[in-house]
């Protein structure tokens, strides 16, 4: 079986789109190469450095452990050049992925015009009415393509064409990231004008449920040449990258910081009937939604992520014997066994009837246990921030 072969390389230019308000070209740049990037030029190299400052990467970590075991906050050389940012003893350091929500950086993206006039075209609908769910940063700090990572999202992926008798990709729903500096690789397989049967076989096969590593030497065996890559210059200014979840697509590494927001249809109101160690014991009887109000007054996340996979705070639960020992007694059982719950590290004393007052001015809900005398203080003051931002996650309704 054919080796797996590098992917070809497009000129950024291609899959550009700078008229935003150009909704058929935006759409058919989707349609024709899965994905399209969007230069947010509104958004000043200046100000990008100065909220790129601001925001803190491991906050929630440093909460966590002992003193001594205190994580160093990256330098500005290291968030604008990712080539040189260093490796670190924090949860999901070699994925990259900074277990922190609702940052200055978040809000700075969600906040753009340009963001919002995008989305609000691919999702037709007024960009007043859009909602959001908390989301990650993502560290990346060398170029790397990993081909056994390809996969495809969604459940309904295939559809049969009646009038030519042929299988079809659906037009997935759309993802978006954002390269906030350095540069952003996107890899994808190009599956426009092609024999889809051999990979609708292999979906019933292998993905019918899932459709997650998809083996490389077979799509290079029956979609030879189509494996594309798109290089994405962040350096001076951060680029909107968004794609259809059914694009068949790779986990590229590059040495870029990246911010994820997450619009979503609805906010979900299911009830927490349980949590795990990973998952704060406060947000049981919460709904999913009210947890995420909830996590983000702390800059954590709340009981799941976009995806629907439960979240955790800090590390994934296989990781804990290598870190239980730098853990906070906080952060432990009776039995000195890991037990996520809300960083205490915050400064916004939400308790008193001032701030009470002040909340109810504004139509701000939040949760009545962010009230109770044993809740910590915030981190992130929802008073801060406008409400547009407050109106996205569903603060005020």
């Amino acid at each position: 079986m054919p080796s797996t072969k590098q992917p070809t390389e497009l000129s950024s230019n291609t899959i550009v789109v700078n008229n935003i308000h150009d909704k058929d070209l935006l759409l058919n740049t989707l349609d024709q190469y899965g994905v399209a990037i969007i230069p947010l030029n509104n958004i000043t190299t200046q100000e990008r450095n100065e909220i790129l400052e601001k925001t803190q990467f491991y906050k929630t970590a440093n909460n966590i452990f002992k003193k001594e075991y205190q994580v160093e906050e990256p330098t500005m050389d290291e968030k604008l050049n990712p080539y040189n940012y260093k490796k670190r003893c924090a949860g999901d350091d070699n994925a990259g992925f900074i277990h922190e929500y609702s940052t200055p950086l978040h809000h700075m993206v969600q906040s753009n015009s340009m963001v919002r006039t995008t989305l609000s075209n691919l999702y037709d609908m007024n960009e007043n009415d859009m909602k959001f769910a908390p989301n990650r940063i993502r560290i990346c700090r060398k170029f790397k393509n990993v081909a056994n990572s390809l996969h495809i999202e969604g459940h309904d992926i295939f559809r049969l064409n009646t009038t030519t008798n042929k299988h079809e990709i659906i037009p997935g729903e759309i993802a978006t990231i954002v390269g906030i500096s350095g540069i952003r690789r996107f890899v994808f397989w190009d599956m426009n004008d092609c024999d889809l049967k051999p990979l609708y076989d292999y979906w019933c096969d292998y993905g019918s449920k899932n459709f997650t590593l998809i083996d490389p030497k077979f799509m290079n065996t029956h979609y030879s040449g189509r494996r594309k890559m798109v290089n994405i210059d962040c350096r001076e200014t951060p680029h909107l990258i968004v794609w259809r979840e059914t694009t068949p697509h790779e986990i590229a590494h590059s040495p870029s910081v990246s911010v994820f927001i997450s619009p979503i249809e609805a906010y979900n109101t299911k009830k927490v009937k349980y949590t795990t160690s990973y998952q704060p014991s406060i947000y049981k009887g919460l709904t999913y939604h009210e947890t995420d109000l909830l996590g983000f007054c702390y800059r954590m996340g709340g009981f799941e992520w976009p995806s629907g996979k439960k979240l955790y705070q800090f590390c994934h639960s296989r990781a804990y014997s290598f870190y239980i020992h730098k853990v906070r007694d906080e952060y432990k059982t009776k039995m000195g066994k890991f037990r996520m719950k809300m960083v205490d590290c915050g400064k916004v004393d939400q308790h008193s009837d001032e701030y009470k007052a002040k909340l109810k001015e504004r139509n701000i809900i939040i949760p009545e246990i962010a009230f109770h005398p044993n809740t910590p203080k915030f981190v992130q003051d929802p008073l801060e921030l406008s409400d547009r931002i407050l109106r996205d996650y569903g603060f005020i309704q």
